[in-house]
């Protein structure tokens, strides 16, 4: 079976303190093998936006399998 990359997107997870609830936001679209000083910088840029502190970031791919 060969391991293709399909897609990915970083999901980014903002701490409501005052609802005690964490409030996820997706983005679609990224690219393949992202490094981790890249996604720091993203994640650093939308702290530096949103009213919300940012909790934590996931990076999630998606790959598919052919014979």
């Amino acid at each position: 079976m060969n391991k293709i990359w399909s897609a990915s997107k970083v999901d980014v997870f903002l701490e409501d303190v005052e609802n005690e609830k964490l409030v996820r936001r997706s983005f679609a679209g990224a690219h393949q093998s992202l490094s981790e000083e890249q996604v720091t910088a993203f994640t650093q840029a939308l702290d530096s936006v949103t009213d919300l502190p940012v909790s934590h970031t996931l990076v999630i791919e998606e790959y598919r399998y052919s014979l």
